[in-house]
């Protein structure tokens, strides 16, 4: 099993302290140790977003994810952004800059995580999946490649009642009354807005379970992807929105994502 990590620090963006969960491969960083190889050992890095009403602790007591990062030898870093939407709220906390600006230096300055591009991914189950999407597609220079599950990509649907989100929340999150600004908020658009550029999209994939309210998302993104002649894994089956899915298709993704396996240069 992978080293489990709970840590506990302040942010200043955000005013307040934070919890992050982080797996570190235990049997290579044993077999580095009583080598003597115990400086620039770094890790291809997995940044897994949680969903709404989750927290760091989500992916820890609902799958194998300790298991799967030891296989793969791969850290994974799991932050707690509740019900944020991982997102700079209009009357809230900046959610987004503490995770893309804040946390991602914090964990690159105090644990063994690989820097470059090709060294970090993100991924994430349905709010978490749009964050993963979200992120990687603002920051594309950043990460070698994005996963979600059932991921919940209309951002607009929030405050349109279509998934589970309470009404005083979307006011704080995008204002009263709510609208969101497509540039920051949809990754429809930011997607559309980078093959315009002709950015250097990261390797993108989907999937999603057939009996899941939320399974027209993921065809609406594998659709835009195939009218950009973007390439993109959609990957669907038999399964709902639960932790059973999840736990199934995480796998699949973290086989597709190509792992190293183990410490890499830098």
């Amino acid at each position: 099993m992978a080293a489990y990590i709970h840590c506990n620090f302040t942010s200043k963006v955000l005013r307040m302290t934070v919890d992050v969960s982080i797996l570190l491969p235990e049997k290579t960083r044993w077999e580095q140790l009583e080598s003597g190889e115990r400086r620039g050992v770094r890790y291809q890095t997995l940044y897994l977003l949680h969903g709404f009403t989750g927290d760091h602790l989500s992916y820890l007591r609902t799958s194998k994810i300790e298991r799967y990062a030891d296989e793969h030898q791969i850290m994974v870093v799991m932050p707690s952004i509740y019900n944020g939407v991982y997102t700079d709220m209009k009357y809230g906390m900046e959610y987004f800059t503490y995770l893309s600006e804040e946390l991602t230096d914090f964990i690159e300055r105090t644990f063994p995580a690989a820097t470059k591009r090709e060294n970090r991914f993100v991924a994430g189950m349905s709010m978490g999946g749009y964050g993963a999407y979200k992120w990687g597609l603002t920051y594309p220079e950043r990460f070698a490649a994005i996963g979600g599950v059932a991921g919940s990509y209309h951002a607009e649907y929030r405050y349109q009642g279509r998934v589970n989100t309470v009404s005083t929340l979307c006011e704080a999150l995008y204002g009263d009354p709510p609208a969101i600004t497509p540039e920051k908020h949809d990754v429809f658009t930011m997607l559309r807005t980078l093959k315009e550029q002709g950015a250097e999209i990261p390797r993108l994939y989907t999937c999603c379970g057939t009996e899941d309210r939320l399974y027209s998302c993921s065809e609406d993104l594998k659709a835009l992807a195939d009218e950009l002649k973007v390439p993109m894994v959609f990957e669907h089956g038999p399964g709902r929105h639960d932790d059973i899915f999840f736990d199934e298709y995480i796998q699949r993704i973290l086989n597709w994502m190509e792992f190293q396996g183990g410490p890499v240069e830098e």
